[in-house]
């Protein structure tokens, strides 16, 4: 006869046992710089808060000055090695990561920026936001993209789950990558509680502030030839030559790499004194410049979620975006897509936008209703479902 009450025992501290989950947490900061940052700090921050009884191991190359997380499951450890160039990544990754996960006795390894050790028998879940280097590999410098394009195939094939931000990417890894759609989880990127629609005056402030009191189209991202700011630019030029406004167009970001075309672009616009650069802002400002918006033209080429686009529909911005890749799908519908090759469709949609109210108050109703979908909460949880099921855990 079987033992029911050993084997209930048995289930019952393997559902229990404490786990430690390893995490790269080299793009964790206080302040992220990106969107890998912004998945890296909020998805880290929901687990830690919702499942104490298990134990997070921050593994980054760097020393904080201020812990950009604490709890008391929480721990980091330091691999002093700045990863700053891809020969330091490999380094870093196969050489000097493995020993410290077989120190800590860490039962799975989660890689937020879609970095992992191949040299280790932890299972692994790289997170690749998207394929960029694949499909548009003159957009990144010579030397990341020769690793990612070597590099991200193995870790899609080797760790125990992928994981990936959009039902766009998902598809996009399965297919360039030849690996099982069940292999790969969805974890939305979320929008921050801080982001809502303008208060009472706010909107003409913050155009008094950045656009010297005039309307104006905004863009967001750091500045890279993916996200097609020239199209943009040369859009905006369209517009104005056209005599729909005496708009500004106001661009917040920090540059990447590969900057030179946007700065020619720049150079030679009849309306360069309307183009105003507001450089790296805090999401308080950011939620300002969303809110008194006349739209958000957001036209990349590839994108894997696109954080702004609910970021703007939660402050009630419409928003112009690229009719490819995972856009349509994050924006769900409610927004103008045209193509990116097509300055012209964009000026054209900025036009409609001046001049249509109505399709400017449905756009922002259903915008907001939309971005409803998208919380670092949701992030969080189906980030640990993705942790469960490569370490086959159930809790």
């Amino acid at each position: 006869m079987p033992n029911y009450k050993l084997i209930a025992t048995f289930v019952i501290k393997k559902r229990l046992r404490k786990m430690i989950i390893a995490i790269n947490a080299r793009t964790l900061r206080s302040v992220p710089r990106d969107g890998i940052g912004w998945f890296t700090l909020e998805v880290i921050r929901g687990m830690v808060k919702n499942h104490p009884g298990h134990r997070f191991v921050l593994i980054g190359d760097r020393k904080h000055d201020t812990l950009p997380l604490q709890g008391a499951n929480v721990g980091y450890v330091t691999i002093p090695l700045r990863t700053a160039h891809p020969l330091l990544w490999h380094v870093w990754h196969e050489y000097l990561l493995p020993p410290v996960l077989k120190r800590i006795r860490a039962d799975v390894f989660l890689a937020p920026d879609g970095m992992m050790p191949l040299r280790t028998d932890v299972p692994c879940i790289p997170v690749i936001h998207d394929l960029n280097h694949e499909h548009r590999p003159g957009d990144i410098p010579r030397g990341e993209c020769r690793y990612y394009r070597r590099r991200f195939p193995l870790f899609a094939e080797k760790g125990a789950r992928v994981a990936t931000v959009s039902h766009f990417s998902a598809g996009d890894i399965a297919v360039t990558y030849g690996i099982s759609s069940d292999r790969i989880d969805v974890v939305p990127n979320g929008v921050a509680e801080i982001y809502s629609p303008p208060l009472p005056g706010e909107a003409e402030e913050t155009r008094r502030q950045y656009a010297g009191g005039r309307p104006y189209f905004l863009f967001v991202s750091n500045f890279s030839p993916r996200k097609n700011v020239e199209a943009v630019i040369r859009a905006f030029e369209i517009f104005r030559h056209n005599g729909g406004g005496d708009h500004v167009l106001l661009l917040a970001g920090r540059r990447l790499y590969l900057t030179r075309e946007m700065d020619r672009q720049l150079d030679a616009s009849p309306y360069g004194k309307d183009i105003l650069f507001t450089g790296p802002v805090t999401r308080d400002v950011l939620r300002r410049l969303y809110g008194a918006a006349e739209a958000l033209t957001f036209v990349p080429w590839l994108e894997g979620f696109g954080i702004p686009v609910v970021e703007a529909q939660r402050c009630g911005a419409p928003c112009i975006l690229s009719d490819s890749s995972s856009l349509p799908e994050v924006s769900g519908g409610a927004a103008l897509c045209v193509s990116p090759a097509d300055a012209g469709a964009i000026a054209d949609a900025m036009a409609r936008l001046v001049t249509d109210g109505a399709l400017r108050r449905r756009l922002s109703s259903e915008g907001q209703a939309n971005s409803l979908r998208y919380t670092w909460e949701n992030a969080a949880e189906e980030m640990w479902k993705s942790i469960m099921k490569a370490t086959g855990g159930d809790k």
